[in-house]
């Protein structure tokens, strides 16, 4: 019973916290994604929060958001979509730990992802 308890209270405990709040000193940073085949590129910047930017290859802006205080947020005017909010997570955790490039799987879709 009480690992059942324990079990509830933890669950309740990390569906609560949305994003990892990370303090990383960069300006900038550019990628060049590819998911499924499909290029595009991504902005990253550091002001009063994350400020990301998709944009497919014509320069078509997929998603715009700021995470601030663990959450996203829409700049423009776009479809919310959970996949980019990971992706830009991932990309984080790569300037977080000095990566330059990272192919992972994201919600069943092959993703490859290199610093420019």
């Amino acid at each position: 019973m009480q690992k059942i308890i324990l079990f509830f209270v933890l669950t309740l405990f990390f569906g609560c916290a949305k994003y990892q709040i990370y303090d990383i000193n960069f300006t900038q940073k550019n990628f060049s994604i590819q998911v499924d085949g499909v290029m595009y590129i991504l902005y990253v910047s550091k002001n009063d929060g994350y400020h990301f930017a998709i944009f497919d290859t014509f320069g078509v802006p997929k998603a715009n958001k700021v995470l601030k205080n663990g959450k996203f947020q829409s700049n423009k005017f776009l479809p919310s979509d959970s996949f980019y909010e990971l992706l830009f997570i991932e990309s984080l955790e790569m300037i977080d730990k000095g990566i330059k490039q990272k192919d992972f799987i994201l919600k069943n879709k092959q993703v490859k992802m290199v610093e420019i």
